[in-house]
Order: C-alpha cells, then sequence, then structure tokens
C-alpha cells in the first residue's frame, strides 16, 4: 500500500462535489478519452503517455508526471491524503484504474452554486454557462476520515509536506505520522502540548474578547495582530473613504513580501454570513485594477464560531480566506500577546 498526497487544484468549484460524491479528480481534459487510459496503463503505458504528449501538446511538461501518478501509479488500497484549508482528509482508493469524466454519472453533481453539470458530446464537462469544467479523469475513493484539523494533528513533517506546490508526490515515507494523525484524531486527543494548550486555551481568549471588547476594539485588536507578525503597515480605512466599493476594516502591508492582505473584521457571536464575502470581494477587486506590483490577499475574520455554509463555498470561489473566532484566539496565542493592553 502507497500513500498520496493529492491537492485539488483543477476547478475546486466542481472537484469538492465530486470530491463528496466519492471522485477525486484532476485535470488534463485534452487527453479524457477511454483509449488514453487503455494505452498508458498497458504493456508499454510510459511510451504511450509520452506519444499522447506530443501528439495532443506538442511537448513534455514537468506537471505530466502529476497525471502519470494519478493514472497508473496510484493503485486500490492506497490512501490518499487531500488537503485544504486548515484541514485535511484522507480516502482510500476503491479501483484500480482511472475513470474519463465522460464515464461517470453527473446526476448528483452540482457546482458550489447548486447549478448541474453539464456533459457535451465530446464527454467533457461545462457549467452553466457553457464554459469548459478542465476536469478529465476521477478516481473512486471512499472516506477514511474527513476534516481533520491541520493544526491540532499533523506532526511537522505531514504539515511540512502538504506545503509542496505539486498537485500530488508519493508520501508513504510518512506512513507513520499519517497513522498517528488518524488515532489521535479518532480519540480527539492532538497530538502535542503545545496544541494541546492552545486547545484549552483559545476559548478562554476568546469569551474574554466577547466580553470585553466592542465593534472598534475589535479592529484594533486585528490591527494590532498584524503588526505583531511584522506588517510594514498596518492601517484602518476610513469608512466613508472615497470612491470605495465593498469595504475592508483593516489593511495591512508587508512590503519585503510585496503583499497587501485586506481584512473584513466581524465583531458578533453565532454564524457570519456570505456577506462579509461580497464586501471583501468587492473590494479587493477595486485594488486589483491598480498595476502596483503588490499580491493583494483578501481575509474575513470574524469573532463568530463559524461561518455559514454559504459563506465556505462562496470564500473559496472569491479565494477569500475565512478565520473564525477560535482561529483567530489561536492566531494571537501563537504572536504572543505581550504589550497587547497597550494596542486597545
Amino acid at each position: 500500500m502507497n500513500i498520496w498526497l493529492h491537492r485539488i487544484s483543477h476547478h475546486a468549484e466542481v472537484a469538492y462535489p465530486l470530491l463528496d460524491s466519492g471522485y477525486l479528480s484532476i485535470g488534463y481534459s485534452d487527453f479524457s478519452k477511454p483509449d488514453f487510459i487503455k494505452d498508458c496503463c498497458g504493456e508499454n503505458g510510459w511510451q504511450s503517455f509520452e506519444k499522447y504528449f506530443d501528439e495532443i501538446w506538442g511537448e513534455r511538461p514537468k506537471t505530466r508526471y502529476n497525471l502519470w501518478r494519478f493514472i497508473a501509479e496510484m493503485k486500490k488500497g492506497d490512501l490518499v491524503v487531500v488537503p485544504s484549508w486548515g484541514i485535511f482528509s484522507i480516502y482510500e482508493l476503491t479501483e484500480n484504474m482511472a475513470i474519463p469524466v465522460s464515464e461517470i454519472d453527473l446526476s448528483e453533481i452540482k457546482d458550489w452554486h447548486g447549478n448541474k453539470v453539464q456533459r457535451k458530446d465530446d464527454g467533457l464537462l461545462y457549467n452553466s454557462t457553457g464554459d469548459l469544467i478542465d476536469l478529465g479523469f476521477v478516481r473512486k475513493v471512499k472516506i477514511v476520515k474527513k476534516d481533520i484539523p491541520r493544526y491540532e494533528y499533523a506532526d511537522s513533517a505531514l504539515t511540512s509536506r502538504m506545503k509542496i506546490r505539486s498537485t500530488n508526490a508519493n508520501i508513504s515515507d510518512l506512513k507513520e505520522s499519517i497513522e498517528k494523525a488518524l488515532d489521535a484524531f479518532t480519540k480527539g486527543q492532538p497530538l502535542n502540548i503545545h496544541s494541546q494548550i492552545i486547545a484549552k486555551t483559545r476559548q478562554l481568549i476568546l469569551d474574554t474578547i466577547i466580553a470585553e471588547l466592542t465593534p472598534d476594539k475589535f479592529e484594533a485588536l486585528v490591527k494590532w495582530y498584524f503588526e505583531r507578525i511584522g506588517a510594514s503597515e498596518v492601517y484602518i480605512p476610513s469608512k466613508n473613504e472615497s470612491g470605495k466599493e465593498g469595504d475592508a476594516d483593516v489593511v495591512a502591508i508587508f512590503e519585503p513580501l510585496k503583499t497587501i492582505i485586506y481584512a473584513q473584521v466581524k465583531f458578533h457571536t453565532g454564524e457570519t454570513s456570505s456577506w462579509a464575502i461580497e464586501q471583501i470581494k468587492n473590494y479587493k477587486n477595486l485594488k486589483d485594477s491598480m498595476d502596483d506590483g503588490y499580491s493583494k490577499i483578501s481575509w474575513v475574520i470574524s469573532s463568530a464560531d463559524s461561518f455559514s455554509k454559504e459563506c465556505y463555498d462562496f470564500a473559496k470561489e472569491a479565494r477569500v480566506q475565512l478565520v473564525d473566532g477560535k482561529q483567530f484566539a489561536t492566531m494571537l496565542l501563537e504572536a504572543g500577546i505581550l504589550k497587547l493592553d497597550k494596542a486597545l
């Protein structure tokens, strides 16, 4: 048995619903034909694989190895670690062969907006507006464990490996780390003393924030956090900023990285709605029109316990990082709370 890392890197708005239906996906729709699987998994598999790339793309990019691993090296019974934002899930492959998307049942597959995925005569997938969804192949999987918090249950080796940029990789050398994560998650026992302290302390910090602060002071706390982690400049935009579309409550500039984080800050309890995403998305879109050489990232930081499902789905599509109350309390602990009183 091998263990693989495979990240969702193509059309997440459809790839994640497919995964929920038991299909792990990859791109390369140009090659999505039954003959491709038959030839590339046959006696002269690698030679056939290279020939297809020569004929269809006219080149052999390094990224082709991701597809080769997906269709030829992953086998029934192998485990697959799928990382996502702050979590990871573990699946088991249930079949030996990859399947072209033309051969799967789409009757239950909808994108994040609830729109049905379409299939045209070429066998490929299209969204409701007729645009191609570049997902060419799937592997049938079943869930082993889903949504394991990365911070509490992934040791340093597994955490580091989940940061690789490649779509997939063989991580069988981390078998012990993965078994340890599965066992700890099943028992509900975080892996290390640092994690246990965080887990037991962050609720106390969040309760104190809710009890003692106001919306303005919570914004000031977020501003202090960015200063604490090394932002070159942090400011709270004027509420009546000229020409403003959308809304950002805190702007943090990391000059050495040429990166700007726009944060929408919500101070309340319960659940945060998707309106926060709409506000920060529109604000970032306005700033993106400025060709200033900076990378721009959107966050929503909330004191609430959670975000609505609609909010999570919209955030994935809009590429907005969500931070709930417990996550922010954890971030404060990691940054260190020395001299916090002077900021509020």
